[in-house]
């Protein structure tokens, strides 16, 4: 086959094929805004309030939050999965816990969701680490 040929057959068939493998990938939620940090006195640590919000099945790729996190759903559904434990769903007006260190991801339902959320956490310090998928 000519290799001029072949090249604009070969481009042509790699970006067709790149809508279906961007149909795979999972979307990921929005950085959490967060509205107001308060000091713990007598610590080094903070205390955060903040908002989430997930596009319909939007997730926070697995990953661990340094300190413990509660947290409200204002819209929406949350799917919790902590390692370790059953799934958990929850749906608005309801409330999670996440305890710190705990590996997990946070996933919206088909209608995406809402979260209030408060954190505890050391200024300066990375909060959320990415931990690798097992296996």
């Amino acid at each position: 086959m000519n290799k001029y040929f072949s090249t604009p057959i070969l481009v042509a068939a790699i970006i067709s094929a790149n809508p279906v493998l961007a149909a795979d990938k999972v979307p990921v939620s929005k950085e959490t805004q967060a509205f107001q940090r308060i000091a713990i006195q007598g610590t080094d640590r903070e205390m955060g309030l903040g908002i989430s919000e997930f596009p319909p099945n939007a997730e926070k790729p697995r990953h661990m939050a340094t300190g413990p996190e509660v947290c409200y759903v204002l819209e929406g559904d949350i799917i919790l999965n902590v390692d370790g434990k059953p799934t958990q769903h929850i749906h608005a007006g309801e409330t999670f816990q996440i305890a710190a260190n705990a590996v997990h991801v946070t996933k919206a339902g088909p209608a995406g969701a809402k979260v209030i959320a408060t954190w505890v956490y050391v200024p300066g310090k990375k909060f959320n680490i990415p931990v690798p998928n097992p296996g």
